[in-house]
């Protein structure tokens, strides 16, 4: 019986964790050989391969790699696609724009209005706190409230306006500062 065999040679590790994911699919538990050269992609490879509950054997020929990956021994388990995780969403004006002010704050608030149910929370920060002195936002913003999803206003932003935030979290902004460097907020 032939061995499956993956070479990973002019490839990116990113590439190369896809192809050995797509493998591993098509051939759940069957014994392979993975061939390669970088020693960053070996140890991202064998680092996956754990992950999987895989193990692999080493062996190094000359300036080339090779894993020698066992049949595995237990039943792969069955993958359920996990719910999409929703991102927080970080609101920067009060507005969208450019263009006409009145349509984009219109277009704005109906999509505040459409947010759904388990967003882990709304923020509003920079010209957003102007919001807060709008009474159909502030409607949209006690709805949202209402079926569960934490309104916050930025302490800073609130401080530069002059305002108050009535009935909502004021926080500091340190918090979705780290999360919107990092990506993990969807921003308005």
């Amino acid at each position: 019986m032939d061995i499956l065999t993956l070479e990973l040679l002019d490839v990116t590790v990113f590439q190369a964790l896809l192809e050995l994911k797509g493998l591993l699919a098509d051939h759940p538990g069957e014994p392979l050989r993975i061939q390669g050269e970088e020693e960053l992609l070996r140890v991202n490879v064998l680092s996956y391969l754990e992950k999987q509950g895989r193990t692999a054997r080493s062996v190094r020929q000359g300036h080339h790699w090779e894993l020698q990956v066992a049949q595995s021994s237990r039943p792969q388990p069955v993958l359920v696609p996990a719910a999409p995780v929703q991102k927080p969403v970080l609101v920067l004006r009060s507005a969208f724009a450019p263009g006409d002010r009145a349509l984009g704050r219109r277009l704005l608030l109906e999509t505040l209005s459409h947010l759904e149910t388990g967003l882990p929370w709304l923020c509003l920060a920079h010209q957003a706190v102007e919001l807060v002195e709008d009474p159909g936002a502030l409607a949209i913003l006690e709805g949202l409230k209402g079926r569960g999803i934490p309104i916050h206003i930025s302490a800073a932003s609130l401080a530069h306006a002059g305002l108050e935030a009535p009935g909502f979290d004021q926080i500091p902004d340190e918090g979705w500062q780290k999360l919107l460097a990092r990506g993990m907020v969807t921003v308005l």
